[in-house]
């Protein structure tokens, strides 16, 4: 009985264990968001391609998010939208990339700067992404 009462009292610390470690992970930000795609790979290309994409991305936060200001370099042509993203709502960053000054293969960064600041640090929330191109003869 004491050996079924200590498996019994094992197995429920356990389970709360596991559920207080999985709680903490799984904590839910003020400001977040999820890219479809960490990294876009637009493949092979000649100099002088230009190709239109789009970076995906959801609000994953509990707060509002409102773009700011998407940089890349001057390759890379940007549309944001103006308008709010509601927490679980989706949005897209249209992206146009023109390799004809590129020289070789690379990688270039996108940041999105939000309107929203991070109180801790007293600073805008931001996000950097990147697209990857392969220049070939």
């Amino acid at each position: 009985m004491v050996q079924f009462c200590n498996m019994k009292f094992l197995s429920t610390l356990f389970v709360l264990c596991t559920f207080m470690l999985s709680s903490q992970a799984q904590e839910v930000k003020q400001l977040d968001i999820q890219f479809d795609q960490d990294v876009i790979a637009l493949g092979e290309m000649t100099r002088g391609t230009v190709i239109d994409t789009a970076i995906h991305f959801t609000n994953i936060g509990l707060d509002t998010l409102q773009i700011d200001l998407v940089s890349g370099c001057e390759c890379t042509t940007l549309d944001w939208p103006i308008k709010a993203i509601a927490p679980g709502d989706r949005a897209r960053i249209d992206v146009r990339f023109d390799s004809t000054e590129k020289e070789e293969s690379g990688e270039v960064e996108i940041d999105i700067i939000f309107k929203n600041i991070i109180e801790e640090i007293d600073a805008p929330y931001f996000r950097i992404t990147s697209y990857t191109f392969e220049l070939i003869d």
